[in-house]
């Protein structure tokens, strides 16, 4: 049983059910999820640029541009000037903590309207936004595997999309950045179904719903999502 903050962050891992009936009523200690995951993703950050051999990483990405096509001459130079080691350091760590705000503030907007809308009007958006920070536990455990990664990596040639060790391009299909699937393969994270799956699990727990319309509220919005993009990537490749 859940006794302080940081043990609900990990047991929210492996007894779900129990720790959201407790974390419920514990109207801060989401901010210990909170800031797991955020450090972690700043300290994943630190360790990649302190060990990856930087000018092939520049090289690689200036490559992936060329090869995109997305840059003629002069912008492929001004986005070369621009990619120094601390520049591309600060840039993508501030961007990863900020992007997972920002998805996690998306997340309880729509589980604040879509509750409403069910007729269970117990919590504010508040609650739901501290109740998408316990959901975002898994991404400490990918992190952890990126970091182990960067570890075995004796060369440092290490692309920055392949810290995602777990998206289904990783683990299944390999494509390059020319692809146009290759953004959307490395979006799709297996880790992120263990994120939906405590999403349901805090539903039902939360709201006393049946585990089928928990389920359903939490995978819609993700379906939605990847299946436009993927409809778009269809039609437009």
């Amino acid at each position: 049983m859940s006794t302080n903050a940081l043990r609900a962050s990990i047991e929210i891992l492996t007894s779900p059910g129990v720790t959201f009936d407790i974390v419920k009523s514990k109207k801060r200690w989401w901010l210990v999820p909170f800031a797991l995951v955020t450090t972690s993703i700043v300290a994943l950050f630190m360790y990649y640029f302190a060990n990856v051999d930087f000018p092939w990483l520049k090289e690689t990405m200036l490559d992936q541009m060329a090869a995109q096509q997305t840059m003629n001459e002069d912008e492929l130079q001004a986005a070369g000037d621009f990619l120094s080691k601390t520049s591309l350091l600060w840039s993508t760590t501030i961007g990863g903590a900020l992007s997972l705000v920002f998805i996690n503030a998306i997340l309880a907007l729509y589980l604040n309207i879509t509750t409403k809308f069910s007729g269970k009007d117990e919590y504010s958006y508040g609650n739901w936004f501290a109740f998408s920070w316990w959901t975002s536990m898994p991404h400490v455990v990918t992190i952890m595997l990126s970091m182990l990664l960067v570890t075995l990596s004796a060369d440092g040639m290490l692309a920055m999309e392949d810290l995602s060790v777990t998206t289904l391009n990783s683990l299944l299909f390999s494509v390059d950045a020319v692809n146009p699937w290759f953004n959307f393969l490395n979006t799709v994270d297996v880790f992120m179904f263990w994120s939906i799956t405590l999403i349901a699990i805090g539903l039902k727990s939360w709201l006393g719903i049946e585990t089928q319309k928990a389920a359903t509220i939490a995978a819609a919005p993700f379906a939605v999502l990847f299946g436009i993009w993927a409809l778009i990537i269809v039609f437009t490749a």
